[in-house]
């Protein structure tokens, strides 16, 4: 394994129980938005209820930036799961946050992205779980039109569906605290899930 992977899978393995404890991991048959069927579902909705599990993990994300020695002057947030881990991340970095709508708005300023942002600023788009990239790359477009630079993404989970590729071809890098494979591996280690469940899972990402 490469010295990235290596550590995608340490963090991965570190991040396992604080999304077991806090409930955002769910097992079985579930129908996602684009109505495919996956043998496990993600909340991240859930970790902010969890004040300190939520603050570990905001960790695990403000030291992957400080590591990969990444270069910005604002976090944009992706509404709405990305807010509260953005906001958190943020704080720690001690950087702006601004965050972009889906939609302009149709009175006062008009604005599509709020906060303070710069014209030429370096952004730092944040989300808390990446699929397909696609709500991710409209939020990158919605900065780059309105005069941010983007060329980094972090999320705290990827599930490794093809968001890392569709990034690229925005010119975009994606950093994630970590991917789902280990993490289900490490709750298989941990008598959490069933060595069975974990082989659904496997099976499903080499489908998709």
């Amino acid at each position: 394994m490469d010295p990235e992977g290596s550590e995608i899978s340490f963090r991965s393995q570190k991040l396992a129980p604080l999304l077991w404890k806090s409930g955002c991991l769910d097992f079985g048959e579930f129908t996602l938005t684009s109505g495919i069927k996956s043998p496990y579902y993600v909340d991240l909705r859930l970790l902010p209820s969890y004040p300190k599990l939520f603050d570990i993990a905001a960790d695990m994300g403000a030291d992957l930036v400080r590591k990969k020695d990444i270069s910005f002057d604002v976090v944009s947030a992706v509404p709405t799961g990305g807010l509260p881990f953005g906001t958190l991340l943020a704080n720690k970095l001690g950087a702006p946050l601004t965050y972009t709508r889906k939609r302009k708005k149709s009175h006062g300023e008009e604005r599509q992205v709020e906060g303070k942002m710069e014209e030429n600023d370096r952004v730092l788009v944040v989300d808390d779980i990446i699929t397909t990239g696609g709500s991710v790359i409209e939020a990158v477009r919605s900065v780059r039109e309105n005069g941010g630079k983007v060329d980094d993404v972090l999320v705290l989970l990827d599930r490794t569906e093809g968001g890392a590729e569709n990034l690229r071809e925005e010119d975009l890098n994606l950093n994630k605290v970590a991917n789902i494979e280990p993490l289900v591996e490490e709750l298989e280690s941990r008598e959490k899930i069933s060595s069975e469940m974990v082989d659904k899972v496997k099976k499903y990402l080499d489908e998709r």
